[in-house]
């Protein structure tokens, strides 16, 4: 019989999918109003505005010098890629695309730390890639240099997730979840605010439309979803807690379909449910093990 502990942080993993799926709609809908970098870091502002009074009476990481690392791969430059890919990419492409942390996780860990994967693991990650195949391959866009490259950086910003989960139980699995959370928001942002600054000719008038989708962004599907991950992350480890981004695309794929008015063909439909069986068959394989 699973324990209120197992089941609480069932119902924060499919939370997390949720509000990472939304984040790809609203990424899309900030993305006609900001440039790339001024979209990464105006998420990161608001994140941290929400993070701020609850941080304020937490303790601060004892790893304070790796915070900067931490904010690099998990916030900072997956942010920026992410923010670019949004400008070429539907919110069910980026979603998919996003999903392929599990399996980037099982080859880092594999490689850098010796971890086998069970045989099951190694075949829901290997289901999990065709499912991620089939809808990014075979979805409604024609091939073009610029979706190539958009599709490059979505997937280099899964690598960077999923470094930053390991990265994160290696130095900072004690520490607070807000303290976490926020510190490695605001070490972000201070990496990429000369750069906005550098990088903006006078300062931009930002519409009501694009400040609105940018704050539900930063304190929802930013602020909120960091508490949650790192929960996610500390209570199940680096490679189950990655198999978040394996739902993520149900979600995303459904709000993109119901908010944006994309198009959904059976090739998606059947990627999509691979997806879903082989988030399940990671989960219960690496969570229990």
């Amino acid at each position: 019989m699973l324990s209120r502990s197992y089941l609480f942080n069932i119902a924060i993993f499919i939370l997390l999918a949720s509000l990472w799926g939304f984040s790809f709609i609203f990424l899309r809908l900030a993305s006609s109003y900001f440039d790339v970098i001024s979209l990464a870091n105006g998420r990161i502002f608001f994140a941290c505005i929400f993070l701020l009074p609850f941080f304020l009476f937490s303790r601060i990481p004892s790893q304070f010098f790796f915070l900067f690392g931490l904010g690099l791969l998990n916030s900072a430059l997956p942010f920026v890629l992410t923010s670019f890919s949004a400008m070429h990419l539907p919110a069910g492409y980026l979603a998919t695309i996003n999903s392929l942390v599990p399996l980037i996780t099982v080859c880092v860990r594999r490689v850098f730390f010796g971890t086998i994967p069970t045989k099951k693991t190694g075949f829901a990650v290997l289901i999990g890639t065709l499912g991620v195949v089939l809808v990014v391959g075979l979805g409604p866009l024609r091939f073009s240099e610029e979706i190539f490259i958009a599709c490059l950086a979505s997937i280099g910003a899964a690598i960077c997730y999923s470094l930053s989960g390991i990265f994160v139980i290696h130095f900072f699995k004690n520490e607070s979840l807000i303290a976490l959370s926020f510190m490695s928001l605001i070490s972000s942002f201070i990496i990429l605010a000369p750069i906005n600054v550098i990088t903006l000719d006078e300062f931009p008038k930002f519409p009501l439309e694009g400040l609105y989708s940018l704050a539900i962004l930063g304190v929802f599907c930013t602020g909120l979803a960091y508490l949650l991950y790192f929960q996610v992350l500390k209570f199940f480890g680096p490679t189950a807690s990655s198999s978040v981004t394996y739902s993520v695309p149900m979600f995303g794929t459904l709000w993109g379909v119901l908010f944006l008015g994309e198009v959904i063909t059976w090739q998606i439909g059947i990627g999509c449910a691979v997806i879903l069986i082989a988030s399940v068959i990671i989960f219960q394989g690496e969570s229990r093990a």
